[in-house]
């Protein structure tokens, strides 16, 4: 797979691809595996997270927000990371306002996968 495009993707990019790639000592497929195992996890967190919300559990939100946080930090998907921390500390208090903060996550998750997404078809071609 060819990341070196991703490296200077852009100053407001959803993954810090040279910190990822560094992390996973330069190893392309350490990257992919990481992603692979990011994208899975997020599928279920994100269910989860909107039916915490639905039932107004603001424990259980705080909590999938936090774990979210976690996992887009150590795969460097800073924004999605920083969108996390922001509805993680909206759920500690109550679940009034973080419909925004919902809509943002799903916004990030799908620039997510279309970016990783992208990335797997161009590496076949």
């Amino acid at each position: 797979m060819n990341w070196q495009p991703m490296l200077t993707f852009s100053t407001d990019q959803s993954i810090n691809w040279e910190t990822l790639t560094s992390r996973c000592i330069g190893r392309i497929d350490l990257v992919e595996k990481a992603l692979d195992r990011f994208q899975q996890a997020l599928v279920g967190d994100l269910e989860a997270l909107e039916a915490a919300a639905d039932e107004q559990n603001s424990e259980e939100v705080a909590r999938i927000a936090h774990r979210i946080k976690g996992t887009s930090l150590t795969v460097s998907a800073d924004r999605l990371a920083e969108i996390a921390t922001k509805l993680e500390q909206k759920a500690e208090g109550s679940l009034q306002n973080v419909d925004e903060s919902l809509s943002d996550i799903r916004e990030e998750y799908d620039r997510l996968t279309d970016i990783i997404s992208q990335r797997r078809v161009g590496d076949r071609q």
